[in-house]
C-alpha cells in the first residue's frame, strides 16, 4: 500500500521521503487539497539478462510487483494460456470456415 503526504509536508521532507522510497520500494503519493497531483516512485532496477544472454522479459516489472512464485512459473502460466486461447480459436474458425468478413 502506497503512503500519502500532502505537497507542503513532501516539500520540508522531501530528502527523507526519497530514502523511504529507495529503501521500501514502495511509492508515496503526494496531494494537493486531498486530490492526488503526483507520485514519488522508485527507481526502477536495473534490466538483467536471463540465460543464453536474452533479455529479461520481466525487467521492467522488476521491483513494482509482488510474487508469490517464481518467474519461470508466471513465464509458463502465460504461455500455457496463450495455447489454450490459440487451440480455442482454431476451434471457433473451425467451426464457421466460411464466414464472410463484415466491412469496416
Amino acid at each position: 500500500m502506497s503512503k500519502t503526504v500532502s505537497i507542503v509536508e513532501a516539500r520540508r521532507e522531501l530528502g527523507r521521503l526519497a530514502e523511504e522510497v529507495r529503501r521500501t520500494r514502495r511509492p508515496v503519493i503526494l496531494t494537493n487539497r486531498g486530490r492526488v497531483v503526483a507520485r514519488i516512485a522508485p527507481e526502477p532496477i536495473a534490466s538483467t539478462t536471463a540465460r543464453q544472454g536474452a533479455p529479461d522479459p520481466f525487467a521492467g516489472l522488476r521491483g513494482s510487483v509482488r510474487m508469490v512464485g517464481s518467474f519461470d512459473a508466471l513465464e509458463g502460466a502465460i504461455r500455457s494460456l496463450r495455447r489454450e486461447f490459440a487451440r480455442s480459436l482454431e476451434r471457433r474458425v473451425g467451426k464457421h470456415p466460411h464466414r464472410k468478413k463484415r466491412d469496416a
